[in-house]
């Protein structure tokens, strides 16, 4: 079954299909790439595994919607037992064009994350690739690995933990394909070491994070689901857009409905002013 889910992503790159297909795709592959190196000639076992994939359920919830699919809604041998079509729904698609997706975001995070949190995320990618499923750093390593074991102002686990442990692993976090939280691990009243844990993000996950990462920095995790995002078709939109980054830099960040309640309430206070009331 491992081997048929294999040749079909092939097929599914092979013809660039995207990851989020909006309909479901019929594939003709040859029975023989199915069935594998070394399978049977006379499809027995392939029709098996087609029963099996026939049956196996897929299902999430992507920005608070549930789905639910299977990997392959229809098959049919043909010519013989030489050709084989697959009907391949869209979140199947999805789910199978997974990896594209995480490789995209491991390659962006590479290229985004600066400084610190692009030294913590390599090597954390280097135990991830392992299998590992977490990773402890005595603290002087970890200052190595961040870079800032030169600095005497992060010899304080405090400082070394809010100043560049915390803004690190939030990036990561943001631009990444895993999901990571950090124990420090104490020896006496000091932390000696800290323990690092990590989740892959689920399909639906990683589908928010791709789409999130091909936004300019100020859109980050606008809720674009609402009508309330900043429109950009004439120049009153274009200044009202330009209103809302200032006041993002301003209150460190926000949303654009919240930016909107604040105009509301200038606008109010500049009506009772123009009214006489101070």
């Amino acid at each position: 079954m491992v081997t048929a889910l294999w040749v079909i992503g092939d097929e599914l790159d092979k013809r660039r299909v995207p990851a989020n297909a909006s309909d479901a795709m019929w594939l003709e592959i040859p029975s023989a790439r199915l069935r594998g190196e070394g399978g049977r000639n006379d499809n027995v076992w392939l029709r098996e595994c087609l029963e099996r994939l026939t049956g196996v359920k897929i299902h999430g919830e992507y920005r608070g919607d549930p789905w639910g699919a299977v990997v392959l809604a229809e098959w049919h041998i043909e010519q013989g037992g030489a050709v084989t079509r697959l009907l391949i729904p869209p979140a199947a698609i999805k789910a199978i064009r997974a990896p594209e997706t995480f490789a995209k975001i491991e390659a962006f995070a590479a290229y985004k994350l600066k400084g610190a949190a692009r030294r913590l995320y390599a090597g954390l990618a280097d135990k991830k690739r392992m299998r590992e499923k977490h990773w402890t750093y005595g603290v002087d390593e970890l200052r190595q690995i961040t870079g800032v074991q030169d600095k005497k102002s992060y010899e304080r686990w405090n400082n070394f933990k809010f100043r560049v442990l915390d803004p690190a692993l939030k990036e990561i976090n943001d631009f990444g394909t895993v999901t990571v939280t950090m124990k420090p691990e104490k020896v006496g009243r000091a932390v000696a070491s800290v323990r690092f844990d990590w989740e892959w993000k689920s399909i639906d996950e990683a589908r928010v994070t791709d789409e999130e990462n091909e936004q300019p920095s100020a859109a980050r995790h606008m809720n674009r689901m609402q009508d309330d995002a900043p429109p950009l078709t004439d120049a009153q939109k274009v200044e009202n857009r330009e209103e809302w980054q200032n006041w993002q830099l301003e209150n460190h960040g926000g949303t654009y409905s919240q930016f909107l309640d604040w105009k509301k309430k200038q606008g109010a206070n500049e009506i009772m002013r123009n009214a006489g009331f101070k």
